[in-house]
């Protein structure tokens, strides 16, 4: 029978527990959580209703348009802005892990000075302390100043930078990383220049194409403008089946592109180009297709021999010939140079020759963005690599004076250690990192002045590129600062009063004015609105200007024919020493190693191979064999440069010749995310100092490497099982430890 507990007996029992929890407490301190209420909201909100903010997206360079869930005071969530022109209203991983930028644990909460470069030993100091600390150091540097930002920076602040420079009489900033280095926005930028007269980023209208042939193009992932290009491709696709578009990938590693493609080309790695102009040979010497392409053919194509490219690259003649036919018979064919071909040889003449087979197919669907819609608006431009080159020659002879680093550029991470940039930053008297948090860079850096994240800072940004109408972004703080952060505008106006040469050029009290003076030069756009403050309210309410609804048609600018030379392929490392290609990918969660701090990214699947908080050495099933590897195995990769140690993860998509690699992890800092939870290397380690033929790119897609085992063994974070989702072989070929 069972004994029924009385009242007496629970108030004997409840007794008890408090008097048990009070003594552990006395062992075990109790964490205490302290709730402030939210006593002063802002007027338009109410307690426990979210508010939607609309700002931009800084987590790549595109400019997507975000609206922002704030409930209670803080951001719970981010969407993309369905008004706006670019996304509509869609978001990639990246975007919506923003809040993690702003939630950060391991941000700084306030300015902090390093007694000894790379000592970690950080101490707290004032922003009055800080701001007179950097007046001196720019005032010494006077025109040795030199400014290093990445390619998110809003206008108003590289405006602000630029000025600065100026005003010191030193060079303007430099604008590069890692993300638009290996997307090839210089080279790309620099192609347009060549065929059209405008050095612009392309756009192309794939929702209006049949036919894409793309080169390498990770459209879908980390290239351009990735989230409106998953966009147009759903349009491609979502026709019936007569109209479908038809998708070409050349790349010798699958990623998203090639998965969905209807023809996967596994081309030998630098034989892109090569093969555009094999295509365009094939459609001037075939004469099929309408008359007007062929007469643009045969004014265009090279004199190449089709036959020897065909070897060269590992793809069929009889493949080569079928593709010229199904692009130049096709209603609306569109060809796109992707990251890879801009990564060797000559990079502006790789990317301009697969842009000649727009221009063979007439330019419908291929637009060149128009630049800043009005004066004094400012568009970040990437700078080529010589000139990074170049600056840090002159940081290891000791000609800078102070250099400032801004977002998430973190040389110290992205450039080759070959180039010797760490070793250039000891010999700059001051460094300083704006970033919210210590990455390689600043651990190198003398102060370190957080910025606030884009969730708390105002901006703008010129969208590039932009499909067919001009877009302007806006960006505004849709919570109050967390920590004791400053805007970096707000730091370069105080500092700038006490430098009389820089007084007069930054005359502004805050950023905010400045921004606000800026973005009074606009002329009236789609949303109306008459008077600077209501124009002014409109564009924070909707988050974009634009002058009429888009996107728009685009049309190629006319080209005038010219030859387009593309040297033949060659690699850095004897065949004999390095047997395999090295073909280095940014992979779409983690891209250039700027989402490695955050867990949300670093902690999902991969869509390709499913790990998590890993990054490994990709290598093909045959490969793996031949080597004695299997999954797991730790493999040194060597290369003329340098070397890693990475897991490997045995890939069927990937070409038996080649070794493949995605950024993202390898941190030494960045926070406990990326450098102490995730594994796995930084592949920029293998490559070289050297820069492409034209000087505007570095020359990373061109390595070869070796492969040894090191007779160690990691468990992989993978989501499925490696035998496959339903536990059985793959192919019942090989070995269980193959597959």
């Amino acid at each position: 029978m069972r004994r029924r507990i009385g009242r007496r007996d629970l108030l004997k029992i409840g007794a008890a527990s408090a008097v048990a929890a009070a003594l552990s407490g006395c062992e075990f301190p109790r964490p205490w959580v302290h709730l402030e209420p939210y006593v002063r909201p802002p007027e338009e909100q109410v307690a426990g209703v979210g508010t939607w903010y609309a700002s931009t997206c800084r987590q790549c360079p595109a400019g997507c348009g975000i609206i922002v869930r704030v409930l209670n005071g803080r951001a719970v969530k981010i969407e993309g802005n369905p008004q706006h022109p670019l996304n509509e209203g869609k978001l990639c991983p990246r975007g919506q892990a923003g809040l993690q930028d702003l939630y950060n644990p391991d941000r700084l909460q306030g300015p902090v000075r390093q007694a000894e470069r790379g000592s970690r030993r950080y101490q707290a100091i004032t922003w009055e302390q800080a701001i007179d600390d950097l007046r001196a150091g720019l005032s010494r540097a006077g025109s040795s100043l030199v400014v290093w930002a990445d390619h998110t920076i809003s206008g108003h602040l590289l405006d602000l930078f630029e000025r600065l420079t100026a005003a010191l009489g030193a060079p303007p900033p430099v604008v590069f990383d890692l993300y638009t280095a290996l997307s090839g926005y210089a080279a790309l930028s620099a192609a347009d220049a060549l065929l059209f007269g405008q050095a612009r980023l392309p756009a192309y209208g794939m929702e209006e194409a049949d036919v894409v042939l793309s080169f390498g193009a990770g459209f879908l992932s980390t290239w351009l403008s990735t989230t409106h290009y998953g966009v147009a491709f759903g349009s491609f696709r979502q026709r019936p089946l007569d109209r479908r578009g038809y998708l070409v990938q050349f790349e010798p590693r699958s990623g998203l592109e090639a998965a969905k493609a209807d023809f996967w080309v596994r081309l030998r790695p630098g034989s892109e180009a090569p093969v555009a102009q094999a295509i365009a040979r094939l459609i001037a010497d075939g004469g099929v297709g309408p008359a007007d392409r062929v007469s643009r053919a045969r004014a265009w194509a090279p004199a190449v021999d089709p036959e020897a490219i065909s070897s060269a690259s590992g793809v069929p003649i009889d493949d080569l010939r079928r593709l010229a036919g199904t692009f130049a018979t096709a209603a609306r064919p569109l060809a796109i140079p992707g990251g890879a071909l801009t990564g060797h040889g000559d990079a502006v003449a790789q990317a301009a020759a697969v842009q000649v087979l727009n221009v063979i197919a007439g330019g419908a669907g291929v637009g060149i963005a128009p630049g800043p819609p009005a004066e004094g608006l400012v568009a970040p431009v990437a700078a080529p690599y010589g000139r990074v080159q170049r600056l840090v020659e002159r940081m290891r002879a000791g000609q800078v004076g102070a250099l400032l680093v801004w977002g998430a550029a973190n040389p110290a991470y992205a450039l080759p250690p070959a180039l010797g940039f760490v070793d250039g930053l000891k010999q700059v008297p001051l460094v300083v990192s704006f970033r919210p948090i210590v990455d390689e860079t600043a651990l190198w850096a003398d102060l370190v002045l957080p910025d606030r994240t884009y969730l708390e800072a105002w901006g703008y940004g010129v969208v590039e590129p932009s499909f067919g109408v001009p877009v302007v972004n806006s960006q505004q703080p849709v919570v109050q600062p967390l920590y004791n952060t400053r805007a970096t505008g707000d730091v370069l106006l105080e500092v700038a009063k006490g430098i009389p040469a820089a007084a007069a050029a930054l005359p502004w009290p805050d950023e905010l004015s400045f921004l606000r003076e800026r973005i009074a030069a606009l002329p009236p756009g789609v949303f109306g609105g008459v008077g600077e403050e209501v124009e002014w309210a409109r564009f924070l309410q909707h988050g974009f200007w634009q002058p009429r609804p888009g996107p728009g048609a685009l049309q190629a600018p006319e080209a005038r024919p010219q030859p387009v030379v593309v040297p033949a392929p060659s690699f850095q490392g004897a065949a004999g020493d390095y047997p395999f290609f090295l073909y280095i990918h940014m992979p779409v969660l983690l891209s250039d190693g700027r989402g490695a701090d955050k867990p949300w990214l670093v902690g999902s699947p991969d869509p390709m191979t499913t790990l998590m908080w890993q990054t490994c050495a990709e290598i093909e099933t045959n490969t793996a064999i031949r080597l004695g590897v299997t999954y797991g195995d730790v493999v040194r990769i060597m290369s003329p440069y340098g070397q890693v140690e990475a897991p490997v993860y045995v890939l069927n998509s990937v070409r038996p010749d080649t070794i493949a690699m995605a950024t993202g992890l390898g941190h030494s800092a960045l926070g406990r995310f990326a450098s102490q939870e995730a594994e796995g290397p930084n592949p920029m380690a293998l490559v070289g100092p050297a820069a492409d033929a034209s000087g505007t790119s570095m020359a990373w897609a061109n390595i070869r490497v070796r492969v040894e085992r090191t007779g160690r063994r990691v468990a992989l974070a993978k989501f499925e099982d490696t035998r496959g989702s339903y536990g059985g072989f793959i192919n019942q070929a090989f070995a269980d430890q193959y597959l």
